[in-house]
């Protein structure tokens, strides 16, 4: 999770959850039967602290705690069977520096660069002896980690345009991406991913509501093992994201629900119709 900086407080604490169900599977952008009722459920907990050490830069570190199940029911001649696998704990681990600064016509824009260092378990990954489309069918895929020290970027900036519905609303652009580039110990890896976003915010009342709606372009790409792409993931999406912060003091609640209005992936898989995150953030000092 990237950070716009602190421009007030030294250090700030924030726990998110974030979740989506994916159940329905789509062959490039289209959807298609789902006979054996396949569905992964994606829960992942994020504990960020951020802390400012000068008057303009600080330091990240975020860690992600995955709750993911698969299943799957597999009609026999004479059985059905249920089908599930679970794997949860912590997961990697990100250490962002971050920068600020204030340009001369209002915009706060902010520099974030680190890694994401591999403290999730990583298994040895299992495919089938044939290949489709030119690409390994993974047996089992849940792993809590990338098993590598994958580098990560971001970018943002935003202001107050005051002339648009007075007192004005706040615009913003965002950029950020994720790029393994070496094979874990197990020869696996993971699809570098890049995301880019625009969206605006404005106080609704009193000053403790804040209405947010941006969208994003993410795309993933997928994972390789020694030199061959393995078929699940990867892809590109489009996603419209409304949400609400609530400012209570020292405390700002905040919840956001993402649709996907345009989807084109990889291969096929499972994908979800709605994801969402909710979270708390304190600021402490």
């Amino acid at each position: 999770m990237l950070t716009d900086g602190l421009a007030q407080k030294r250090l700030q604490i924030s726990g998110w959850l974030l979740g989506e169900d994916r159940d329905t599977p789509y062959d490039g952008s289209s959807e298609t039967l789902n006979p054996l009722q396949e569905r992964t459920k994606i829960r992942v907990w994020l504990v960020t602290g951020d802390i400012r050490i000068g008057t303009m830069w600080g330091v990240q570190i975020t860690a992600a705690i995955p709750d993911v199940t698969r299943s799957a029911v597999v009609v026999l001649p004479t059985s059905t069977l249920l089908f599930s696998e679970t794997f949860q704990g912590l997961g990697d681990t990100s250490v962002l520096a971050w920068r600020r600064r204030v340009s001369s016509t209002g915009w706060n824009m902010t520099l974030n660069a680190g890694a994401s260092v591999p403290t999730g378990k990583t298994e040895q990954p299992h495919f089938r002896s044939e290949l489709e489309d030119e690409s390994l069918v993974p047996i089992s895929r849940l792993q809590r980690g990338t098993g590598t020290v994958d580098p990560v970027f971001g970018v943002s900036a935003n202001r107050v345009v005051m002339s648009i519905l007075p007192p004005g609303i706040r615009v913003f652009v965002t950029g950020a991406a994720r790029v393994p580039f070496m094979e874990n110990k197990w020869g696996l890896r993971t699809g570098a991913s890049w995301e880019m976003g625009a969206g605006a915010s404005r106080e609704i009342k009193l000053h403790q509501i804040v209405g947010i709606v941006r969208t994003s372009w993410l795309h993933r790409q997928q994972d390789v093992f020694e030199g061959t792409p393995v078929l699940v993931g990867g892809g590109d999406w489009l996603n419209l994201a409304p949400s609400l912060a609530l400012s209570l003091g020292a405390v700002t609640v905040q919840t956001e629900l993402k649709f996907p209005l345009y989807r084109h992936l990889a291969n096929r898989q499972l994908d979800s119709s709605l994801a969402f995150q909710v979270g708390a953030i304190w600021a402490i000092r």
